[in-house]
């Protein structure tokens, strides 16, 4: 019986129509996404502190924010919803200095912080038929739209990281005055680069402040994918498009659960066909899921502050069946390419684990008349500079 090269339903140079692609927010999605959290930023900016200065009773001026985006949108993870009541989602977090917090406790302050952002974005989703969410102690969320919502989390930096910010926006600014591509720059807060590395605090709605820092998620990343090349980062979307298409009767695992499972899993030893590299995850995500995963933020802190995100899993009731459904997908995936008879069977076992998404075209299905190809082997190598999770 041949073996199946199906890599080309996944990802593609030459086909337009792949899995990854209809996992892939259109143009106008994002586009409607990057408007709606340019208008979130310009509200908050305009309202905030004035509204923040008048909540505190106090004459100190409070700084304009900045923000960054982080979650699946900053770390180029993020997929289109498959069905209701999904949303795709972008995390923009609002920065504040925290010279402003003498006016006031500090829990006071946080539950302050976090009633003014409220309040600004409430007036903004009544001018724009948006739904405000406030149900989430830890962000304020606005629905664009059915299948769209923006969490605007609050934080507070120190000081003098956040003067740093300001002036290499000034300078930013006076360069961009001249060129044509002014208003795109002038919008441009992201640069995590220049994101403070300690001293992070989010504003929580009653809870007080939180040591919550999105960079260090973010750096976990971009250092793996850098080891480990672009494909890790499809295979952790290949991962939760399955997940996605799941239909689940309570909780499903978390998204950034499966990215450090995958990334566990997808090791230094990469299999140069897509097809290959998710047949190979499928097959060792049981066994990881069945144990801790740590989260690689944490590992080098105190054993009593390192935090295992798999046990979720048993505090939400969903272990043994995460573990059960992805056995069943490394099955589907080892019969698709090394077990079926037919191009058509192969893509039908695809279309059965991964939903709609997947497409079905057995013109694309390649025999693998060379069996050495699936074994072929990519050494990869810590860069110089890039310090990985551990």
């Amino acid at each position: 019986m041949p073996a199946f090269n199906l890599h080309s339903l996944l990802d593609s140079t030459v086909y337009a129509t792949t899995y990854l692609d209809r996992l892939t927010l259109s143009s106008d999605e994002r586009d409607e996404m990057q408007s709606a959290r340019t208008e979130i930023r310009d509200r908050l900016r305009s309202k905030l502190p004035g509204m923040l200065q008048k909540a505190l009773g106090s004459e100190q001026q409070v700084r304009k924010p900045r923000f960054f985006t982080q979650g699946s949108w900053a770390y180029k993870t993020l997929n289109s919803p498959c069905r209701d009541p999904q949303q795709a989602d972008l995390d923009d977090g609002t920065y504040l200095p925290f010279s402003y917090l003498e006016a006031a406790r500090p829990s006071v302050m946080s539950n302050v912080l976090f009633a003014c952002v409220e309040e600004v974005l409430q007036g903004l989703a009544d001018e724009k038929g948006w739904k405000l969410i406030d149900d989430n102690p830890n962000c304020t969320r606005l629905e664009i739209a059915g299948d769209k919502h923006i969490d605007v989390p609050a934080y507070s930096i120190p000081d003098a990281e956040f003067e740093k910010l300001r002036e290499i926006r000034s300078m930013a600014v006076c360069k961009a005055l001249d060129s044509i591509l002014a208003s795109a720059q002038l919008d441009e807060d992201d640069k995590w680069d220049l994101m403070p590395t300690h001293g992070v605090l989010m504003a929580t709605k009653d809870r007080g402040w939180r040591d919550n820092d999105p960079r260090p998620i973010k750096d976990w990343v971009e250092s793996e994918v850098a080891l480990k090349t672009e494909q890790l980062r499809r295979v952790m979307r290949y991962i939760k498009g399955w997940r996605d298409n799941q239909v689940w009767s309570g909780e499903d695992p978390k998204s950034i659960l499966l990215m450090v499972a995958v990334a566990k899993a997808l090791d230094v030893s990469l299999p140069r066909r897509d097809d290959l590299a998710l047949l190979k995850v499928a097959k060792e995500l049981p066994k990881i899921l069945q144990g801790k995963v740590m989260n690689p933020t944490t590992i080098n802190k105190p054993i009593e502050e390192q935090e295992d995100i798999a046990a979720r899993l048993d505090k939400d009731g969903i272990r043994a069946d995460v573990v059960a459904r992805l056995t069943r997908l490394a099955q589907q995936l080892d019969e698709a390419i090394y077990r079926s008879s037919t191009p058509e069977q192969a893509c039908k076992l695809l279309q059965e684990a991964f939903g709609h998404r997947m497409p079905f075209d057995p013109g694309r299905v390649v025999i693998d008349t060379v069996q050495s190809t699936p074994l072929e082997r990519t050494k990869a190598v810590s860069p110089v500079g890039i310090m990985t999770a551990g």
